[in-house]
């Protein structure tokens, strides 16, 4: 069985939103063989470290292991020649995240947009902005969320990349914005626009606010902010793995929030 089609049968399996799938296609493609055999596993895994970055590589790792296991319990390889894939080293970059002060800008930039068709630009990109921060849900949840999902402060979601329930909380201007917003079908801002035209206008937005990055950020703030409250970051981004957290939480804005300074004596200037 070929690497796609065993891929397709592990997505029915455990569900999977459309990223998902479109991760293990993409997979598919530099692994046309059928042999899901370890050692011709870590031999793709050694030559993929020429040509694909080592964080690509890690995810591969992480995919066929998954896709050998659940080979394995359904019979399709020996089980007895199941084992952990070699190893694969990556050094995570720091994200970036907005600063509270840069979000300001993108909100007081969105006071000046113009008006929309369906919907005022102002209501919509001040509300995804602040749905997105206080939420730090995925783009495509913010897209899929629904009015009849919020109850109170709180906003249940299942993820589109994990399959898993997940529940949110929106703060004050969340709140205040989502009240704003004009009701147009049973989905908050996936009835209001699509997702080609909520990128567009979030680069519009950062270009007027003069602010560098895309709607990513968003998510990557919430998290940060969260660290900053004494919180942990897993459990506002959804993450089942703890270890996520890293490729979202900006450390240095983390360090900076929370005041940190020097950790030895300064050294005195010598006359």
């Amino acid at each position: 069985m070929r690497i796609k089609e065993l891929a397709a049968k592990y997505i029915a399996r455990v569900g999977g939103g459309p990223g998902y799938v479109e991760q293990f296609n993409a997979l598919a493609k530099h692994i046309p063989e059928s042999s899901l055999h370890p050692d011709h596993l870590d031999r793709y895994l050694t030559k993929a470290l020429h040509s694909l970055s080592p964080q690509t590589v890690y995810n591969h790792r992480r995919m066929l292991q998954r896709l050998m296991n659940f080979a394995a319990s359904e019979g399709l390889m020996d089980r007895s020649i199941v084992r952990p894939l070699r190893k694969i080293k990556r050094t995570p970059k720091n994200p970036t995240a907005w600063s509270h002060a840069e979000i300001h800008k993108l909100l007081e930039a969105a006071d000046k947009l113009t008006p929309g068709r369906k919907v005022s630009n102002r209501l919509l990109m001040r509300a995804w902005v602040a749905v997105a921060y206080s939420t730090g849900l995925r783009l495509a949840d913010l897209l899929e969320i629904r009015h009849d999902q919020v109850r109170g402060r709180r906003l249940l979601v299942t993820q589109q990349k994990t399959g898993e329930a997940h529940v949110c909380y929106l703060d004050d201007l969340a709140m205040e914005c989502l009240a704003a917003l004009p009701r147009r079908g049973e989905r908050i801002f996936g009835d209001l626009v699509c997702r080609d035209k909520i990128l567009k206008k979030m680069r519009e937005l950062t270009a007027a606010a003069k602010v560098k990055g895309s709607t990513k950020f968003l998510r990557r703030s919430g998290a940060t902010y969260a660290e900053v409250a004494g919180k942990n970051a897993s459990g506002h981004l959804g993450h089942k793995s703890p270890g996520m957290k890293t490729y979202y939480i900006d450390r240095l804005l983390l360090a900076e929030e929370k005041g940190e300074g020097p950790t030895t004596l300064p050294l005195r200037t010598v006359s």
